[in-house]
């Protein structure tokens, strides 16, 4: 077809394109209702907090909570960070002599004002939203500290030993021989904790199914409700195969081993990188080795301090083990490789490796070999095309946009987490629970310091309050027969505080912080949603709608066949534990790529909350949002092709879920209250159901 005026036919498609992402109507943006005097319940890192941990002024909140509502930045040059000098840290955590406590090392806040951004390619940020997170006080938010605190205690287990018996018994070097006993071993003591840790979150009344929160059952089927833990789910996700599978996923430990580079194999662990190779690998962190578990720590970090900078390379408790590398071995190198990662990397990794070994494209997408829309040349065979993918639906098409769903992803959520929730971090719930078992005087244990409460001031008492309406709630009494008691948290919090005890070398008798992975602990911005989430959910909905999730006969493509083998970390042993190798496990029913996609997700995202800086419907409810912001990029992108090229993409959610009214503008079969599963995208722009 020959269009007489480009320009006017291009004006056209960019109106449809606007009209398709503004025409829903303006929704409603709901918090918890958490956020109040003395703001206990909110995000306040970065403000300046007396040694009580409560705010030196509460008004400062709340220039910081109006700076957060506009694109304005000079809220925030007036909010009043901390100006006083840092507390000396407790000395098993940090050394003294590495840190120059008068020195200006305030941290600041991470793009706060980034969610008023328009974007002009998706959803706008202010188009989207996220559903209220758990209020403090109800039975979820207490099975989601519980996890985040066995997480926390959990992170030097083998990731080997996160997965059934059967699994684990299978394990077998990679030439097929029987593991070394100490490897075996050390595999066996991590999955004993495993299965100590699963059995006693399965007593929270959430994982009992004994209390909904009024919640709809379309959250609480996503939100584990009733869901016994198990060695088979136990810090797992959603979107799995229905069999025994890895931990890992195998895009976090394979390197590529396709047709392009025939000299690899995966097992191999190296990702082709054009005529470069990157190792599956990561930098060991200490092993041991936790943060703010003292209180002088923990208020350093609250009021700004960038406690990772004070660690010099080579300290003692500085973070990693000299410049050894590994496989994702242990919870803890989940954590580390969260800490640095360029939030879509992984997602990169994994389209380089579907791009190398020639996993087939959605067969709605032409040009490619098992492409169901094809355009024959005059004289050639029915299905031939005379061309290539290449800038339209090949590989460079592809890979920018694993960075372009990243960028609109990360600003919606920002939205979220500023503007509409200012959820309080798990570090700072942790101390919510600390000063409760610690009888309101949370630094007790340090010298010197005036009790908590009894000076008798308005925000101090209003504090004693609400926690004694929430927290305490939980705690005590110990009485399963009391509604909204959690009896086994008496056993979690006691095998926190010993380990925080050894942490600090006897030195500090009681506390029950949040161990955190980092020195640092939480990125300068709320909790929900998590930004590494949203990008993974943004990510991971792209590769399933580029990729073929099932072929022409309906089977589930594979990353591993039927009777094939996974590739799964060891543990390694003693010096050995510096370079472990991969092991291999046969999965009799193989492993779909839909699966492994999801399980790549969660793994990222999870990974943040092992390191403490998470809950998990930080990560659940982020991911749906990503997977929103992805399908309305996709049918804007749909419209900017001709409509002879007959293009479509089919997409299986992450959840069968309703969708956003914001990607059901234009043509949809899609009702708004209407759950699908999966939606087709077509070259119009239409949104249907599949």
């Amino acid at each position: 077809m020959t269009y007489q005026d480009p320009d006017r036919d291009a004006l056209k498609h960019r109106i449809t394109v606007a009209k398709l992402s503004t025409e829903a109507p303006s929704i409603p943006h709901c918090a918890n209702m958490d956020e109040q005097a003395p703001y206990l319940f909110s995000f306040t890192k970065g403000l300046s907090h007396k040694v009580t941990g409560l705010l030196d002024d509460p008004r400062d909140f709340e220039t910081f909570a109006i700076g957060t509502k506009t694109n304005d930045p000079a809220p925030f040059a007036a909010t009043v960070p901390f100006r006083g000098e840092f507390l000396p840290p407790n000395m098993d955590n940090i050394d003294p002599a590495n840190v120059n406590m008068r020195r200006r090392v305030n941290r600041r806040w991470e793009s706060p004002t980034s969610g008023h951004a328009y974007v002009g390619e998706g959803p706008d940020p202010h188009a989207v939203t996220m559903p209220p997170a758990p209020k403090i006080g109800s039975a979820e938010f207490a099975a989601e500290m519980a996890e985040v605190y066995e997480m926390a205690l959990g992170r030097d287990w083998c990731t080997a030993a996160l997965m059934p018996q059967g699994l684990r018994g299978a394990l077998t070097k990679l030439n097929g021989r029987a593991l070394p006993a100490p490897v075996r071993a050390e595999i066996d003591a991590s999955a004993a904790e495993v299965d100590a840790a699963a059995a006693r979150l399965t007593k929270m009344r959430w994982f009992e199914g004994e209390a909904d929160d009024m919640q709809p059952h379309e959250f609480k089927k996503r939100r584990r409700h009733g869901e016994e833990q198990t060695s088979a789910n136990l810090f797992r996700g959603i979107g799995e195969d229905d069999w025994d599978t890895p931990f890992l996923s195998q895009f976090m430990v394979m390197g590529s081993g396709g047709p392009m580079r025939e000299q690899l194999r995966r097992e191999e662990g190296f990702i082709t990188y054009g005529a470069q190779r990157i190792p599956q690998t990561t930098r060991i962190a200490r092993p041991g080795q936790d943060y703010m578990t003292g209180w002088r720590d923990w208020l350093n970090v609250q009021n700004g301090m960038n406690a990772r900078d004070s660690l010099p390379e080579g300290a003692p408790n500085s973070e990693f083990l000299g410049r050894n590398f590994r496989p994702l071995a242990r919870l803890r190198d989940m954590a580390t490789y969260v800490h640095d990662d360029q939030l879509y990397q992984a997602y990169l990794n994994a389209a380089l490796i579907l791009l190398d070994e020639r996993f087939p494209f959605d067969p709605g997408i032409p040009y490619h070999g098992a492409a169901t829309r094809v355009f024959p040349f005059p004289g050639a065979v029915m299905g031939d095309n005379n061309q290539t993918p290449f800038a339209l639906f090949g590989g460079p098409h592809l890979l920018t946009l694993v960075t372009e769903v990243s960028s609109r992803a990360l600003k919606a959520v920002r939205l979220q987490k500023f503007t509409v929730h200012r959820r309080l971090r798990p570090e700072a719930a942790g101390a919510l629970f600390h000063t409760v078992y610690s009888g309101y005087q949370p630094h007790w244990d340090e010298a010197g310091s005036a009790p908590y409460g009894d000076g008798g001031d308005a925000d101090e008492q209003a504090a004693r309050q609400m926690l004694a309406d929430t927290i305490a709630e939980y705690t005590f009494p110990q009485d399963p027969n009391v509604e909204g008691s959690e009896p086994v948290l008496e056993e979690i919090l006691t095998n926190v505080r010993l380990h925080n005890n050894a942490q600090n070398g006897g030195a500090l008798r009681n506390s029950w912080l949040l161990p955190m992975a980092f020195p640092e602990g939480s990125p300068m911005h709320p909790a929900y949603g998590a930004g590494h989430a949203t990008v993974a959910g943004a990510c991971c909905t792209l590769l399933k709608a580029f990729f073929a999730m099932r072929d022409k006969f309906g089977v589930p493509v594979r990353v591993v066949e039927k009777g094939g083998a996974a590739l799964v970390p060891s543990g390694g042993t003693g010096p050995a534990d510096l370079e472990p190798g991969l092991l291999s496990v046969p999965i009799p029913e193989g492993l779909t790529l839909e699966s492994e996609l999801n399980k790549l997700m969660w793994n990222i995202s999870n990974a943040r909350n092992i390191a403490g800086v998470h809950y998990y419907t930080d990560y659940i409810e982020s991911a749906l949002l990503g997977e929103a912001i992805t399908i309305g990029i996709l049918r804007e992108q749909m419209l900017a092709y001709h409509p002879d090229e007959q293009v479509e993409m089919t997409v299986p959610l992450l959840v069968e879920r309703t969708l956003p009214a914001a990607i059901l503008t234009g043509e949809t079969d899609i009702l708004p209250n209407q759950p699908v599963s999966a939606v087709k995208i077509s070259s119009k722009g239409a949104l249907l159901r599949a």
